[in-house]
């Protein structure tokens, strides 16, 4: 049946249902409206069939972040000025009043269908189709009906989309495993800006979540984004759900989605709609290009993962059965197959213990070799998660815990399956990482050590695509007051200085829109590091950050000594004079975004000659702008 001829079949039998095809479906939508002469008079029919005729998809292309190979392209349809309809919203609500939304929701995705698979090497991408989410579980929807001979590599992503509510009553989690069977993957788009966001994640169980523009425009200068968007990841990818950053326009939004753990990206960016689909690239040189550039490139988490994974071979998702039971009986120490689709993107894994109730049930071994009962091994294929080779450590050890990753990690480079981070191998890593963070702390406050900042240091100067306050901070005459008072009160003072620096990095994404770091160089001396927010606004909270720890350290002197203001004490030359209460002074480096030649050297010269200028400044913070 043709796109055509489906639409005038459901028009027929919509009619049939109302008794008055005609009049239901008059009104106001559009130029395709025509009059038809009846035994009754003239009476408008909209021709629906003209109107999806007239409109035509464009592809954009759905980008790996870290390859620059197409993963797939998302139908967006256009040409709805021939319609009388001004977008796809508005002639969906239209088919919804006429009672044919799931006879022309089919017809456009038949077209897009017939367009994806004219392209040369369709195979190799998915494509992207949206579906309203008035039709999902529906018995009309396209999509619904079980295909025998589908599988999970059909090439369909379905993109569940927020914009409308779910039908109240429907069981989204029973309507996507219909979905599911006949082939189609799911995806959940505009995710965070729609009607249901959590509960549409945790029922549909997705292959994919698309993050809406909202949450990606400008993300590198918003603490409260990139906070939100790692978090996200991070729970995606310890549920096998992969992400897709939508509307990546700029250079730092790309690096700074990268970075966050995204997967995929789309975006003008990248690459516009195109109409014209003779000639879509299979890989994007833009990306490739960034990626080439960036400086930042974490490779000591790259080479960490390359030495600690098990590059196990992987399986066709295609494979019999019977290869599946070679496998473990070839290497009798494998627990788990991960299974991957003709492009060695991974689907999950098989665990070996699922088949002993083939292996050990009277007719489990015929059970498993029957092709009657389907020869693939979609049907074992459980979902795992699944991490970027390039993923920082810190990141990877967060992000997954030892109950989600009990199976595994799934690691992948450049989208493509590398190997398996077993749940041994991961402990060894956190092992490893509380092991340095032991090393490099300050045992009193518990703060990052002179490593920890000198990485920090050198990791702001690497990124121009933010701007960033490098801030050194020490106490006034601390010698003095401790010579006199008691190392106990020094210490005291110490403490209650880093516990005001961690106040102040926690609260930073909040108040400023900036991310921070802290750290204790030694004795009275430390490091607070400010990437992003308005430079203003950073300097402001820094000179309100000094006046509190000038009103905190008056807590440790006695009330005559708090009156008079002072106290006597011996300087370093053994000459009894009178110095002030406790304070801290600080000389924050300013550099702004884009390129540099500055070293962590220049960042040390700066401080080192403007220390005196800070402790004699009213404010106690001496500004350094550098370029």
């Amino acid at each position: 049946m043709t796109v055509l001829t489906t639409i005038e079949a459901g028009a027929k039998e919509a009619g049939a249902r109302t008794g008055n095809p005609e009049s239901d479906r008059a009104g106001a939508y559009g130029a395709n409206w025509t009059a038809v002469r009846s035994g009754q008079g003239d009476v408008a029919v909209f021709d629906w069939a003209s109107a999806v005729g007239a409109l035509r998809y464009a592809f954009q292309p759905i980008v790996q972040l870290r390859s620059g190979r197409c993963h797939g392209y998302e139908a967006l349809l256009r040409g709805f000025e021939r319609t009388g309809f001004a977008n796809a919203g508005e002639l969906l609500d239209a088919a919804e009043a006429a009672g044919l939304l799931a006879t022309v929701e089919t017809a456009l995705h038949a077209k897009a269908v017939a367009a994806y698979r004219a392209l040369p090497g369709w195979n190799e991408a998915k494509l992207f189709l949206n579906l309203d989410a008035r039709l999902i579980g529906r018995p009309d929807s396209p999509w619904m009906a079980r295909d025998p001979a589908a599988s999970r590599n059909s090439g369909i992503v379905l993109e569940l989309s927020e914009s409308r509510p779910v039908s109240s009553g429907v069981a989204v989690d029973a309507a996507v495993d219909r979905y599911r069977q006949s082939g189609a993957g799911i995806a959940i788009d505009d995710f965070g800006v729609g009607h249901s966001g959590l509960r549409t994640l945790y029922e549909a169980r997705p292959d994919y979540v698309k993050i809406d523009r909202f949450f990606i425009a400008g993300i590198d200068g918003d603490a409260r984004k990139r906070a939100l968007v790692a978090a996200l990841a991070g729970h995606a990818h310890a549920l096998g759900i992969q992400i897709v950053a939508e509307g990546v326009e700029t250079v730092t939004e790309f690096y700074t989605c990268r970075d966050l753990g995204c997967d995929f990206a789309q975006g003008f960016l990248i690459a516009r709609p195109r109409v014209d689909l003779t000639a879509l690239p299979n890989r994007y040189p833009v990306v490739e290009d960034l990626n080439r550039k960036d400086r930042r490139q974490p490779s000591e988490s790259h080479r960490r993962l390359s030495e600690v994974i098990e590059r196990l071979p992987p399986l066709r998702v295609e494979s019999r059965k019977t290869e599946l039971l070679d496998y473990f009986r070839r290497d009798g120490s494998a627990a788990i197959a991960p299974i991957v689709d003709q492009h060695d993107r991974p689907l999950g894994l098989i665990r070996e213990r699922d088949l002993k109730r083939f292996v050990y049930s009277r007719f489990g071994g015929e059970l498993l070799r029957n092709r009657g009962l389907g020869n693939g091994l979609d049907d074992l294929v459980i979902r795992s998660p699944v991490c970027d080779i390039s993923t920082p450590l810190d990141r990877v050890i967060e992000a997954f815990s030892t109950e989600s990753a009990a199976d595994g990690i799934v690691i992948v480079e450049g989208g493509a399956y590398a190997g398996v981070l077993s749940s041994g191998a991961l402990l060894r890593l956190v092992h490893e990482r509380n092991l340095a963070m032991a090393t490099d702390q300050n045992p009193l406050t518990r703060l990052p050590g002179n490593a920890a900042i000198q990485r920090h240091i050198e990791a702001a100067l690497a990124d121009s695509g933010s701007g960033h306050v490098l801030a050194y901070l020490d106490f006034d005459n601390f010698k003095p007051f401790n010579d006199n008072f008691g190392f106990r009160q020094g210490d005291r003072a110490i403490l209650m200085f880093s516990e005001r620096l961690k106040a102040w990095t926690g609260s930073a994404g909040a108040v400023i829109d900036a991310d921070a770091f802290a750290g204790h160089i030694g004795g009275d001396d430390f490091f607070l590091g400010i990437s992003g927010g308005e430079e203003s606004e950073v300097l402001a909270r820094l000179t309100e950050l000094l006046a509190l720890f000038r009103s905190d350290a008056e807590s440790l002197y006695d009330v005559e000594t708090r009156v008079s203001g002072g106290f006597l004490a011996k300087d370093r030359y053994g000459a009894v004079r009178r110095f002030p209460l406790l304070a801290a002074s600080g000389v924050a480096v300013v550099i702004p975004s884009g390129s540099h030649g500055l070293t962590p050297d220049a960042i040390n010269a700066a401080i080192a000659d403007h220390k005196a200028a800070a402790k004699g400044a009213e404010d106690k913070l001496c500004v350094v702008r550098l370029s």
